[in-house]
């Protein structure tokens, strides 16, 4: 027999210990005062009592997750890795921000005895972070407010990172974790077969039948994995909300998408009934906000064109939340609740994201009214004063015209601008994961190469729209290229580069030292520029 709770344990142990001394009792029982019988006969039933509820609150545990609880928090992370060859020079800490619609990104350098340490605002509890090397793999880890959490690391015998200090009240079982990663690759592994069907569908057409292909994928994903009832609630959710962020809301550039090669390319967009489908995913379960695609989906609400849902710029927030659940509220089927504070947070938040615009004061003071001195106000304003910084820095995102030079001498044009400068060409895209997250990670950093001479240089092509990269680079501060696609893939070419981010490294007299494919680590690019400097 296996035990949900130590205390369910314990209390069958009473139980049959008792069980045997009333059995002893009765053999002999002239021998025993009938007090002493009645006492333990208590002790009996205050066993089986203390074994149900045990068991019950067990139970009750394992049903969900406990529901998140929205706070300006801060958490810290004390950690030692067991890594005696040392080849994790450095760890990654990656999370989603539900209020401020981002996702934070922070690097963290392993010392020579293995010990390394984060500290960094939080915007929920619980939450599960990503811990992680680029080369090492990852492990996922729960965190609570101000909590100082130690985490103990090795490499495991595939050289894999796992984590060695597995707390007995972990929300999910380590078995969870693993296998909430494995069923996001498996749902990204899936195909459907029915593209030239797809491509003749009208947009009610279309919903119903990705409607009933969403279980179809799902299941694909989610076989054979074992999960916690905890942990399978925790992983369908995310695949539900990946599903409405990828599939079901973009309608239009899906389908631009997967019938590039058909006669069918005339798609408009469907008008607000096609989004019915929305009622069916119950999106006031708070249980999202532990979901590191929510506040991607939140956002994919708030810029759907059949919504028409201005940016909240200075309007008060009461008053926008009417015009929004004026077009929201009968496809979402709920008209009050966190869900609609969420989203206002969200709006501000494309402000910040977008355009790196701190809050105006008729801003602050909107949001102060309607929060009040609430937790989702303290994050906004929180969030707003690194905006301030940021847009202190925004000055140094300078825009440049293509040398009107022959695609082979392009690098030497753009290299040669910067004399008597280490340069760092940065190839990337808006919609490449992997590059904002360096970007993001090399902030640290950035200033101090800055002024020791080190010039960033980013490029780009048309993969990534044009006003996607007006809107993305605003937060980006260095020099930017937007070149044309026989430019990129001749660059790409010459410098045998198959993916992004790639990077070159030119010393000060423009001669190339380096060149690699993703991102090596804060710790190893400041070795191989200070060199140069």
């Amino acid at each position: 027999m296996q035990y949900e709770c130590p205390k369910a344990f314990l209390s069958t142990c009473i139980v049959r210990f008792f069980t045997i001394v009333c059995i002893t009792i009765d053999y002999n029982n002239k021998f025993m005062k009938k007090q002493f019988r009645f006492f333990l006969v208590c002790i009996f039933f205050l066993g089986i009592s203390i074994s149900f509820f045990s068991c019950k609150k067990s139970q009750e545990v394992v049903e969900k997750l406990p529901d998140p609880q929205i706070k300006a928090g801060v958490v810290k992370i004390h950690g030692k890795l067991n890594d005696p060859k040392q080849q994790v020079t450095s760890l990654i800490l990656r999370f989603h921000n539900p209020v401020t619609a981002s996702e934070s990104v922070i690097e963290a350098p392993v010392e020579k005895d293995g010990s390394f340490y984060f500290e960094t605002p939080i915007e929920h509890s619980p939450i599960f972070c990503s811990m992680y090397s680029s080369r090492y793999g990852g492990v996922l880890i729960e965190l609570f407010f101000n909590e100082d959490k130690k985490v103990d690391l090795s490499l495991d015998s595939s050289g894999m990172l796992k984590m060695d200090n597995i707390a007995e009240n972990a929300l999910l079982t380590e078995r969870d974790k693993e296998n909430y990663f494995v069923a996001g690759e498996k749902y990204l592994e899936y195909h459907n077969a029915n593209v030239e069907l797809i491509c003749e569908m009208m947009p009610e057409e279309y919903a119903n039948h990705e409607m009933d292909e969403m279980p179809v994928r799902i299941d694909y994903a989610m076989k054979n994995l074992k999960f916690s009832n905890a942990g399978k609630i925790f992983a369908l959710n995310e695949l539900k909300l990946h599903y409405l962020k990828g599939v079901l809301l973009p309608y239009k550039e899906r389908l631009e998408i997967l019938c590039y090669n058909t006669e069918n390319q005339n798609f408009q967009e469907p008008d607000t009934q096609y989004y019915k489908f929305l009622k069916s995913f119950d999106l006031k379960n708070p249980q999202y906000i532990y979901n590191t695609i929510y506040p991607v989906m939140m956002e994919r609400l708030l810029t759907t064109k059949a919504f028409n849902i201005p940016l909240i710029a200075e309007t008060p927030v009461e008053e926008w939340l009417g015009r929004v659940k004026a077009t929201l509220s009968d496809l979402v089927g709920f008209d009050t609740g966190q869900f609609y504070d969420l989203l206002a947070a969200n709006s501000y938040s494309m402000q910040f994201n977008n355009g790196v615009i701190p809050l105006s004061d008729k801003q602050k003071n909107n949001i102060k009214a309607y929060f009040g001195d609430g937790e989702i106000a303290k994050i906004l304003l929180r969030e707003n004063e690194e905006i301030i910084k940021l847009a202190e820095e925004k000055s140094s995102v300078i825009v440049n015209k293509t040398p009107e030079v022959s695609k082979e001498q392009l690098m030497n044009a753009i290299v040669s601008k910067y004399k008597n400068k280490v340069v760092l060409v940065d190839f990337w895209a808006t919609w490449c994961g992997p590059c904002i997250d360096a970007m993001v990670r090399i902030d640290a950093i950035k200033n101090q190469l800055k002024d020791n001479g080190v010039v960033f240089v980013y490029i780009t092509n048309g993969s990534s729209s044009k006003e996607s990269w007006d809107k993305k680079i605003n937060s980006i501060s260095g020099e930017h290229y937007y070149v044309k696609a026989d430019e990129w893939e001749y660059l790409m070419k010459s410098y045998g580069f198959t993916g992004i981010p790639s990077y070159l490294i030119f010393d000060k007299n423009g001669v190339l030292k380096n060149k690699f494919t993703s991102y090596p680590g804060n710790k190893e690019l400041q070795v191989m520029i200070e060199k140069l400097i």
